[in-house]
């Protein structure tokens, strides 16, 4: 009897304090009390596993910083290729607009769009070749043009592309007149780097000045009249000789070039 007094005393007390706690709050100072007292050894007891919980946090924090970084450097290369393309679609779309607008009049219809695929320039030979041929209607002797003056003629026609013999080559003739003043003479291309034309048989006595724009005369020739062929750059008048020594650097220079006109109206 005394041991069922023992359990059964303290299990009265108990359910006692839990209906007065729960009906008079009677001990909720004493529940903050203790759990004052006890919550440094909770936070010690929990320490381990919060800290492993904010390293992990850490590294997974890093781990998506790198990899959004990571995406965002691809997503800016992306967007710089693309402003790349955006900046050299304008720049073509500009020169072609430039080409179209030129200072000579034609019918466009009659010409057709070439793009030069490769430069060859040497002392002795300079061309050009451009990626249109037999195929897109090209054919041998048909002249070519720049956004600035005329280029060449062409001298050799694949099915796919074509060479242009430049009017700066030592081989090429091209009668010329003076358009201030329509002297006539015949250019020719010098054996040099310098990229540059000789007029020949222009009597010493003639006006010409520094500055001075030559023309395409199509006299005895395929090339058509009026396209800017040269301006002159240097005049030299030598003792014992009849004409004048005439520089002329070309019109259309080819450092830059892109695009090319090829006059098909003009057959061999």
């Amino acid at each position: 009897m005394q041991e069922f007094l023992k359990l059964f005393i303290p299990i009265v007390l108990a359910i006692f304090m839990i209906f007065s706690d729960y009906k008079f709050s009677y001990l909720d100072s004493l529940k903050h009390s203790i759990a004052k007292l006890i919550s440094p050894v909770y936070l010690l007891v929990n320490l381990p596993s919060q800290l492993y919980i904010w390293i992990n946090e850490q590294g997974t924090t890093k781990q998506l910083l790198l990899n959004q970084n990571k995406q965002f450097k691809v997503e800016l290369i992306r967007l710089k290729v693309d402003l790349q393309d955006h900046n050299a679609l304008l720049l073509e779309n500009q020169k072609l607009t430039q080409l179209l607008k030129s200072r000579y009049q034609f019918d466009k219809e009659a010409f057709i769009l070439t793009h030069v695929s490769s430069v060859a320039q040497s002392r002795l030979k300079k061309q050009i070749v451009v990626n249109k041929g037999s195929s897109d209607g090209i054919k041998v002797g048909q002249v070519a043009l720049g956004a600035d003056g005329i280029l060449g003629q062409i001298t050799q026609v694949t099915p796919f592309y074509a060479t242009i013999l430049l009017i700066t080559d030592p081989t090429q003739h091209i009668p010329v007149k003076n358009q201030r003043n329509g002297i006539r003479g015949i250019g020719k291309g010098m054996s040099s780097r310098r990229g540059r034309l000789v007029v020949r048989f222009v009597e010493s006595e003639l006006d010409v000045v520094l500055g001075d724009v030559f023309l395409s005369s199509a006299i005895g020739s395929k090339f058509p009249a009026g396209y800017p062929v040269g301006r002159v750059s240097h005049i030299e008048k030598r003792a014992n000789d009849s004409f004048l020594t005439i520089e002329l650097t070309p019109a259309q220079t080819i450092e830059q070039l892109e695009f090319v006109l090829i006059n098909s109206t003009i057959d061999n």
